[in-house]
Protein backbone atom coordinates (compact mmCIF):
# COMPACT_ATOMS: atom_id res chain seq x y z
CA UNK A 1 0.00 0.00 0.00
CA UNK A 2 1.61 3.26 -1.14
CA UNK A 3 -0.43 5.79 0.85
CA UNK A 4 -3.15 5.20 3.42
CA UNK A 5 -5.35 6.66 6.13
CA UNK A 6 -6.14 4.25 8.95
CA UNK A 7 -8.94 5.09 11.38
CA UNK A 8 -8.54 8.81 10.78
CA UNK A 9 -10.80 11.36 12.44
CA UNK A 10 -10.73 15.07 11.56
CA UNK A 11 -12.55 17.82 13.44
CA UNK A 12 -13.24 21.39 12.33
CA UNK A 13 -14.35 23.16 15.46
CA UNK A 14 -17.18 21.09 16.86
CA UNK A 15 -17.96 19.55 13.45
CA UNK A 16 -16.58 16.15 12.40
CA UNK A 17 -15.21 16.19 8.84
CA UNK A 18 -13.94 12.58 8.93
CA UNK A 19 -14.97 9.87 11.38
CA UNK A 20 -12.71 6.83 11.62
CA UNK A 21 -11.95 6.73 7.91
CA UNK A 22 -9.82 4.07 6.20
CA UNK A 23 -8.53 5.03 2.72
CA UNK A 24 -5.98 3.03 0.74
CA UNK A 25 -3.97 4.03 -2.33
CA UNK A 26 -2.28 0.93 -3.78
CA UNK A 27 0.87 1.45 -5.84
CA UNK A 28 0.38 2.05 -9.58
CA UNK A 29 -3.38 2.05 -9.26
CA UNK A 30 -6.05 4.65 -9.87
CA UNK A 31 -8.42 5.45 -7.01
CA UNK A 32 -11.55 7.55 -6.59
CA UNK A 33 -13.26 9.29 -3.68
CA UNK A 34 -16.94 9.51 -4.58
CA UNK A 35 -19.57 11.56 -2.75
CA UNK A 36 -21.63 14.70 -2.60
CA UNK A 37 -20.30 18.06 -1.47
CA UNK A 38 -19.64 17.87 2.26
CA UNK A 39 -19.13 14.10 2.22
CA UNK A 40 -15.47 14.39 3.24
CA UNK A 41 -13.74 13.92 -0.11
CA UNK A 42 -11.63 17.07 0.11
CA UNK A 43 -10.87 16.45 3.79
CA UNK A 44 -9.32 13.10 2.84
CA UNK A 45 -7.00 14.73 0.30
CA UNK A 46 -6.06 17.56 2.67
CA UNK A 47 -5.27 15.06 5.43
CA UNK A 48 -3.11 12.94 3.14
CA UNK A 49 -1.25 16.06 1.95
CA UNK A 50 -0.73 17.39 5.48
CA UNK A 51 -2.91 20.49 5.17
CA UNK A 52 -5.17 19.12 7.91
CA UNK A 53 -3.94 17.43 11.08
CA UNK A 54 -6.15 14.53 12.19
CA UNK A 55 -7.30 14.26 15.79
CA UNK A 56 -6.96 10.49 15.61
CA UNK A 57 -5.68 7.72 13.36
CA UNK A 58 -2.60 7.18 11.21
CA UNK A 59 -1.28 8.46 7.87
CA UNK A 60 1.13 6.06 6.17
CA UNK A 61 3.41 6.39 3.13
CA UNK A 62 5.10 3.14 2.12
CA UNK A 63 4.50 1.87 5.65
CA UNK A 64 6.03 4.95 7.30
CA UNK A 65 3.97 7.10 9.64
CA UNK A 66 4.02 10.61 8.12
CA UNK A 67 1.23 12.06 10.25
CA UNK A 68 3.57 14.55 11.94
CA UNK A 69 5.19 15.80 8.72
CA UNK A 70 4.17 19.24 7.36
CA UNK A 71 2.92 19.61 3.79
CA UNK A 72 6.26 20.63 2.28
CA UNK A 73 7.96 17.54 3.74
CA UNK A 74 5.27 15.29 2.32
CA UNK A 75 5.56 16.99 -1.05
CA UNK A 76 9.30 16.33 -0.97
CA UNK A 77 8.47 12.64 -0.48
CA UNK A 78 6.26 12.75 -3.55
CA UNK A 79 2.78 13.29 -2.10
CA UNK A 80 1.48 16.00 -4.45
CA UNK A 81 -1.93 17.66 -4.18
CA UNK A 82 -3.70 19.70 -6.85
CA UNK A 83 -6.65 21.33 -5.07
CA UNK A 84 -9.95 22.29 -6.65
CA UNK A 85 -8.91 25.93 -6.41
CA UNK A 86 -6.33 26.41 -9.12
CA UNK A 87 -2.87 26.20 -7.58
CA UNK A 88 -0.88 28.61 -9.74
CA UNK A 89 1.59 31.38 -8.98
CA UNK A 90 0.06 34.61 -10.35
CA UNK A 91 3.37 36.44 -10.80
CA UNK A 92 5.02 33.63 -12.79
CA UNK A 93 4.72 32.74 -16.44
CA UNK A 94 3.71 29.26 -17.53
CA UNK A 95 7.34 28.49 -18.44
CA UNK A 96 8.59 29.75 -15.06
CA UNK A 97 5.95 27.68 -13.24
CA UNK A 98 7.01 24.50 -15.02
CA UNK A 99 10.67 25.33 -14.40
CA UNK A 100 10.03 25.19 -10.64
CA UNK A 101 9.99 21.40 -10.92
CA UNK A 102 13.64 21.37 -12.01
CA UNK A 103 12.76 19.07 -14.90
CA UNK A 104 12.72 19.66 -18.65
CA UNK A 105 9.20 20.79 -19.58
CA UNK A 106 9.12 19.25 -23.06
CA UNK A 107 7.56 15.89 -22.06
CA UNK A 108 4.53 17.58 -20.50
CA UNK A 109 4.27 20.11 -23.36
CA UNK A 110 4.30 17.18 -25.79
CA UNK A 111 1.49 15.52 -23.80
CA UNK A 112 -0.48 18.77 -23.61
CA UNK A 113 0.45 20.87 -26.68
CA UNK A 114 -2.10 23.48 -25.57
CA UNK A 115 0.62 24.67 -23.16
CA UNK A 116 3.11 25.60 -25.90
CA UNK A 117 1.59 28.97 -26.93
CA UNK A 118 0.97 29.79 -23.26
CA UNK A 119 4.58 29.46 -22.10
CA UNK A 120 5.36 33.22 -22.09
CA UNK A 121 2.07 34.21 -20.44
CA UNK A 122 1.62 34.97 -16.76
CA UNK A 123 -0.85 32.82 -14.86
CA UNK A 124 -3.13 35.81 -14.31
CA UNK A 125 -3.59 36.07 -18.10
CA UNK A 126 -4.89 32.50 -18.38
CA UNK A 127 -8.49 31.36 -18.42
CA UNK A 128 -9.77 29.18 -15.61
CA UNK A 129 -9.35 26.02 -17.64
CA UNK A 130 -5.83 27.01 -18.68
CA UNK A 131 -4.88 27.64 -15.05
CA UNK A 132 -6.24 24.21 -14.15
CA UNK A 133 -4.19 22.61 -16.91
CA UNK A 134 -1.07 24.44 -15.73
CA UNK A 135 -1.52 23.24 -12.13
CA UNK A 136 -2.02 19.67 -13.33
CA UNK A 137 0.93 19.85 -15.75
CA UNK A 138 3.27 21.08 -13.03
CA UNK A 139 2.17 18.26 -10.72
CA UNK A 140 2.59 15.61 -13.42
CA UNK A 141 6.01 16.94 -14.37
CA UNK A 142 7.31 16.24 -10.85
CA UNK A 143 6.60 12.51 -11.39
CA UNK A 144 5.02 12.24 -7.92
CA UNK A 145 4.88 9.10 -5.82
CA UNK A 146 1.17 9.73 -5.24
CA UNK A 147 -0.96 12.29 -7.07
CA UNK A 148 -3.98 13.70 -5.21
CA UNK A 149 -6.48 15.55 -7.41
CA UNK A 150 -9.65 17.35 -6.31
CA UNK A 151 -12.11 17.23 -9.26
CA UNK A 152 -9.29 17.58 -11.81
CA UNK A 153 -11.49 17.71 -14.93
CA UNK A 154 -13.15 20.95 -13.87
CA UNK A 155 -12.75 23.55 -16.63
CA UNK A 156 -10.84 21.28 -19.03
CA UNK A 157 -11.82 20.67 -22.63
CA UNK A 158 -12.89 17.07 -23.33
CA UNK A 159 -9.81 16.34 -25.47
CA UNK A 160 -7.50 17.61 -22.71
CA UNK A 161 -9.39 15.58 -20.11
CA UNK A 162 -8.96 12.44 -22.20
CA UNK A 163 -5.19 12.88 -22.33
CA UNK A 164 -5.13 13.63 -18.60
CA UNK A 165 -6.94 10.34 -17.96
CA UNK A 166 -4.28 8.50 -19.97
CA UNK A 167 -1.61 10.06 -17.75
CA UNK A 168 -3.42 9.14 -14.55
CA UNK A 169 -4.03 5.55 -15.57
CA UNK A 170 -0.30 4.77 -15.29
CA UNK A 171 0.25 6.46 -11.91
CA UNK A 172 -0.64 6.06 -8.27
CA UNK A 173 -3.46 8.60 -8.19
CA UNK A 174 -6.45 9.43 -6.00
CA UNK A 175 -9.19 11.63 -7.48
CA UNK A 176 -12.42 13.09 -6.16
CA UNK A 177 -15.68 13.12 -8.09
CA UNK A 178 -19.37 13.39 -7.26
CA UNK A 179 -20.18 10.20 -9.16
CA UNK A 180 -17.99 7.54 -10.72
CA UNK A 181 -16.73 8.84 -14.10
CA UNK A 182 -17.52 6.79 -17.18
CA UNK A 183 -13.82 6.63 -18.05
CA UNK A 184 -12.81 4.98 -14.75
CA UNK A 185 -11.29 1.54 -15.47
CA UNK A 186 -13.04 -1.48 -13.93
CA UNK A 187 -10.10 -2.17 -11.60
CA UNK A 188 -9.98 1.35 -10.14
CA UNK A 189 -10.37 1.34 -6.35
CA UNK A 190 -13.41 3.33 -5.25
CA UNK A 191 -14.30 4.75 -1.83
CA UNK A 192 -17.81 6.14 -1.44
CA UNK A 193 -18.17 8.71 1.34
CA UNK A 194 -21.21 10.04 3.15
CA UNK A 195 -21.02 12.54 6.00
CA UNK A 196 -17.37 11.88 6.73
CA UNK A 197 -17.56 8.09 6.63
CA UNK A 198 -16.65 5.46 4.06
CA UNK A 199 -19.90 3.62 3.33
CA UNK A 200 -18.68 1.46 0.44
CA UNK A 201 -15.32 0.34 -0.92
CA UNK A 202 -14.52 -1.82 -3.90
CA UNK A 203 -13.63 -1.76 -7.57
CA UNK A 204 -15.30 0.41 -10.18
CA UNK A 205 -16.55 -2.69 -11.98
CA UNK A 206 -18.41 -3.79 -8.86
CA UNK A 207 -19.93 -0.36 -8.44
CA UNK A 208 -21.28 -0.42 -11.98
CA UNK A 209 -22.56 -3.99 -11.63
CA UNK A 210 -25.39 -3.19 -9.25
CA UNK A 211 -24.40 -1.33 -6.10
CA UNK A 212 -26.92 1.20 -4.85
CA UNK A 213 -24.13 3.76 -5.23
CA UNK A 214 -23.92 3.25 -8.99
CA UNK A 215 -23.64 6.48 -10.94
CA UNK A 216 -26.50 7.29 -13.34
Amino acid sequence: MRLALLGVTVHQGSAVRLAGVDIRCPADRLGFLIGRNGSGRTAVLETLAGLVRPSGGTVLLDGRDIGSLPPHRRAALGVVLVPARRAVFPALTVAETLALTGRPPQPIVDAFPELAPLLPRRATALSGGQQQLLALARALLTDPAVLLLDEPDRGLAPAVSARLHDQLAIRTSLLTARTLPAWAPPTALVHVLERGRVVWQGEAGELRAGSRFRAP
